[in-house]
């Protein structure tokens, strides 16, 4: 069989420098399995952020356990049926899974309640001048300087970072700015009926989170390839512009699995894992330096296990 070995890096890395926002076209489609978000809407409660970044973090952790668990399965099959030759398999998935990973919902982490002296001293952890401000009961707002070492001299930059939470749902939007460009966002909202629609620049899925299992998700990976030398990049991401879930608009799995900017889309459904995608293909100039990427898509992979 055909060498294929695919590697997917599905890496919200966590930079505090993202690329910038670039939105494509989706349409939100038709709800997931479960009942609709709004028939069952998620339980009201008396949230702070801290409390629902907890639940944020849980709901993340469960989704990249079950992931790892099933590609490992999955691939553990395909070597005990050919132990000299598995990694040869077009099946076979070397896979980092860390989506969601965005470096700012964390630096919140300890904004509760009548805490702004604590909540200050732990983002000062990271950004030494950093000044938190209570716009209002439901959201925090830091503005921070930093060195830029990047280019290889020291360039002063200004941040900005807005934490908010809806108190009744635990819903949470993170956004951050450098220089006044929006530079992450992420979004965590609970959709009801045990389902919640997590959202970034790179990443956008539907988990099913129970008893602190995922039985179910659909979850796509934008094309977001960076420049690179003389490589030009392909960053097709998404944007608040585009979509703006918080904080209790309801999202359907179409508008994820259906993504034609997707590089990859991953789903559990009915015990069933399937990874759908593309994979790229450089584009090279007479000097042999990449310019470009062509994207083809690769035959369905249905995990086994």
């Amino acid at each position: 069989m055909q060498r294929k070995v695919l590697l997917l890096l599905i890496c919200a890395a966590f930079l505090l420098l993202p690329a910038g926002c670039a939105g494509g076209q989706s349409t939100v489609g038709e709800e997931p399995t479960a009942a609709p978000a709004e028939e069952t809407p998620a339980p009201a409660g008396d949230y702070t952020y801290a409390e629902a970044y907890m639940r944020y973090l849980s709901v993340c952790s469960a989704l990249r356990d079950t992931v790892d668990r099933r590609v490992e399965t999955h691939n553990a099959i395909l070597k005990s049926r050919d132990p000299d030759s598995y990694y040869m398999n077009s099946d076979y998935l070397m896979l980092v899974y860390v989506p969601f990973s965005t470096a700012y919902p964390a630096l919140g982490s300890a904004l509760g309640r009548d805490n702004r002296t604590a909540a200050e001293n732990a983002l000062r952890e990271t950004f030494p001048d950093a000044a938190l401000t209570q716009l209002d009961e439901d959201s925090w707002q830091a503005v921070y300087t930093y060195l830029d070492k990047t280019s290889g001299e020291e360039v002063p930059r200004q941040g900005k970072c807005v934490w908010e939470c809806d108190r009744g749902t635990g819903a949470i939007r993170v956004r951050a700015w450098l220089d006044g460009e929006m530079t992450e966002f992420t979004e965590f909202v609970p959709q009801g009926n045990d389902m919640y629609l997590l959202y970034t620049m790179t990443d956008k899925a539907l988990v099913r989170f129970t008893d602190g299992e995922v039985p179910a998700f659909w979850h796509a990976h934008r094309i977001s390839e960076p420049p690179m030398d003389a490589f030009a990049g392909d960053m097709r991401l998404c944007s608040l512009e585009e979509k703006d879930f918080y904080p209790s608009a309801s999202a359907g799995v179409s508008w994820i699995t259906g993504d034609k900017d997707a590089q990859f889309v991953l789903t559990l459904e009915n015990s069933v894992m399937t990874y759908t995608g593309k994979i790229g293909q450089d584009i090279l100039n007479k000097d042999g330096e990449r310019t470009s990427v062509q994207w083809l898509d690769i035959e369905p992979i249905t995990l086994l296990g």
